[in-house]
């Protein structure tokens, strides 16, 4: 018997509904929304709010274990979040969209290692490596068409 999603599973599934959207939106050369603005600038700083979430989980996870155990996560979230946040400020959309996908498959890796360890549920890392597929794929799009 299959078992129902969890509301975190649905909720992150539902995150990856601007990507989608974006590039859709890109793919058809719609590039600016009434009261929303410009496509590509919806779509970075969406992105970099989520890359930065995913980042703030990696410091939730270090907070969470025994003092010490997983430094690299506390140190990796921050630069990784400071380095998107000037990234964002200076760089073309398309070269920090790309950044951010980079960002994106290194923060997977990262929770295959902790899954492989033990660390996070297969649940969770069931919905992150989907999630992350997803917003690779329009991400690529949107880069692509951009």
């Amino acid at each position: 018997m299959k078992m129902p999603l969890p509301m975190t599973s649905k909720l992150a599934l539902l995150g990856t509904l601007p990507f989608v959207l974006c590039a859709i939106f890109l793919a058809l050369d719609i590039l600016s929304l009434p009261f929303l603005g410009s496509v590509p600038g919806l779509l970075s700083s969406y992105t970099l709010v989520i890359a930065v979430f995913m980042c703030g989980v990696h410091w939730g996870q270090y907070l969470q274990q025994p003092s010490g155990q997983f430094t690299n996560l506390f140190i990796i979230s921050n630069i990784l979040t400071v380095m998107l946040w000037v990234a964002w400020l200076i760089l073309p959309v398309d070269i920090f969209l790309m950044l951010a996908l980079l960002v994106f498959i290194g923060l997977l890796y990262i929770d295959t290692r902790l899954r492989l360890r033990a660390v996070i549920s297969k649940t969770y890392f069931r919905t992150r490596l989907i999630v992350t597929s997803v917003v690779a794929v329009f991400l690529l799009l949107s880069i692509y068409v951009i």
